[in-house]
């Protein structure tokens, strides 16, 4: 992988920062999928909000093979040409997936943006790399690349919200449409084209490997999103698929022991601690559940998507000093663990200060605290688990690693967790209903005075309340335990550490 500099000379250093962070909010944030626009979307194509929900999740899927790959693309064309390539299909595939209403084409549309974004960002991520550190640190890039890629995610919904509520949702697009051609003509006017010394056959590249795990990931994402519609495994469709799911994932793992020239190393999954940082992502994804929000401010509070946009804003200032005080622990070189901790402890307490709040007077000022804490946890838990589990990695290993993190963490650890807290919720707020009717007394006075409909309104949101405190009142639990069982291995490490050296 031979790695040059991206612009030319002439070019201003200030043009270079402004152009760089174009090009990393663009390629890091537009995800055809927004979800603040996502009621719109599937209200106007007339499918279910899971055709939507699923290619969310392809574009991480699309994401993370594609990392996988990158680097055989990069032995093979040019910086600039595999930059301006991403950024150029990014174009027709918001295009396609914004004006489409055939959920097949909008899946595979989004897979392809999925690979796309990373064809455009990994030659930006390694120059913005080049700046941060000459070394190529990757804990001093994390809060940076973490304050766009979170921030800017949260920012862009809101915009996105922000225009449908104000046109249609597809009149949000424009903006995309207009970001993207901004960023292709920068990269045709300002990159530099350097040619590689030595170039290396894209026939060695495994596209059999690649179509193994695509399938495999594609069938998962069918089976966590729509396991409640089908009801898991009573349905014939769930069950396929996840046989499907545990066969392409043999076929692909067979096919990297075997192959001469493998795509993902699977010596690369039992070095340092690659393993357990996925385990940890997996853990993420348990405590970042978006249903039981989207539940509380949707089913109970019954506010408009562009309100639970601008709530999400909240979260900016915690982001910002989540990525300063993680900028600053590991200036110090402080031990990143520790970090981890800190963060899964404050994750725990934005659930514990919702738990004592949730109630139905609750207002949008209410949700500054927890949001506070929840931004502030989320850029340290990103920002240490992705450094952890990439740590002491070369860069070609560490970008195919990084392929395999992103699928952890942005889709089987969050899908999984949402589509498990989406069925428990259900079937908890369906027991509590029921337990709230049987107690209905028709012969009270006050019951009669009250209009039926408001009445029967007022249960059910009581129910869902009580179902959303429950699971969040298990996740605490579940948090402490974890705190706990990572202090205890933080001091038992340090012990068996003394002893040694003693």
């Amino acid at each position: 992988m031979e790695v040059y500099n991206l612009f030319y000379d002439n070019v201003p250093k200030y043009l270079k920062y402004a152009i760089l962070a174009l090009l990393l909010f663009v390629s890091l944030c537009a995800n055809g999928i927004f979800l603040g626009s996502v009621t719109d979307m599937y209200s106007s194509s007339g499918y279910y909000a899971e055709v939507y929900t699923m290619a969310y999740n392809a574009v991480y899927i699309g994401m993370g093979i594609a990392m996988v790959f990158f680097v055989k693309l990069a032995t093979r064309f040019t910086s600039k040409d595999i930059i301006l390539s991403g950024f150029t299909f990014m174009l027709p595939l918001h295009f396609i997936i914004a004006n489409t209403d055939t959920p097949i084409i909008v899946i595979l549309s989004s897979f392809l943006l999925g690979i796309a974004k990373v064809m455009g960002l990994g030659g930006v991520y390694l120059e913005w790399l080049k700046i941060w550190s000459k070394q190529y640190d990757s804990s001093r890039l994390y809060p940076f690349l973490y304050f766009i890629a979170l921030g800017g995610q949260y920012f862009i919904t809101w915009v996105m919200s922000y225009t449908a509520y104000l046109f249609d949702w597809r009149q949000g697009y424009i903006v995309i449409y207009i970001l993207i051609v901004l960023s292709v003509i920068s990269i045709i006017y300002s990159f530099e084209k350097h040619p590689l010394k030595n170039k290396i056959p894209l026939y060695q590249l495994d596209l059999p490997g690649i179509a193994f795990l695509a399938i495999a990931m594609m069938s998962f994402n069918f089976v966590i999103v729509y396991g409640k519609v089908e009801n898991w495994f009573a349905s014939g469709r769930i069950t396929l698929s996840f046989l499907s799911f545990l066969l392409f994932l043999l076929l692909f793992l067979r096919r990297e022991i075997i192959a001469k020239r493998p795509l993902l190393p699977l010596k690369l999954l039992t070095t340092n601690n690659f393993g357990r940082g996925l385990i940890y992502f997996l853990l993420l994804g348990l405590f970042i559940p978006m249903t039981l929000q989207s539940s509380f401010s949707g089913g109970i509070l019954q506010l408009e998507s562009i309100r639970v946009s601008e709530i999400n804003l909240y979260l900016l200032p915690g982001i910002i000093a989540g990525c300063l005080f993680c900028y600053i622990w590991y200036l110090k070189k402080w031990d990143g663990y520790l970090l981890m901790v800190i963060g899964f402890a404050a994750i725990t307490f934005y659930h514990f200060l919702m738990y004592r709040i949730f109630g139905n007077d609750f207002t949008l000022a209410d949700f500054w605290p927890p949001s506070l804490v929840k931004g502030f946890s989320l850029a340290l838990l990103y920002i240490s688990i992705g450094l952890f589990t990439t740590a002491k990695f070369g860069i070609p290993d560490v970008i195919k690693v990084a392929g395999v993190m992103v699928i952890v963490r942005s889709f089987i650890g969050s899908g999984m967790f949402s589509g498990l807290y989406s069925y428990f919720l259900y079937s908890s707020r369906i027991r509590h209903l029921d337990y709230l009717a049987a107690l209905i007394d028709q012969d009270n006075f006050l019951a009669k005075t009250v209009n039926q409909s408001d009445y029967i309104k007022n249960i059910q949101n009581q129910a869902t309340l009580t179902a959303a405190k429950e699971i969040t009142g298990v996740i605490i639990e579940l948090g402490l335990i974890l705190i706990l069982l990572l202090v205890t291995a933080y001091f038992y490490k340090k012990l068996k550490n003394t002893i040694l050296s003693s």
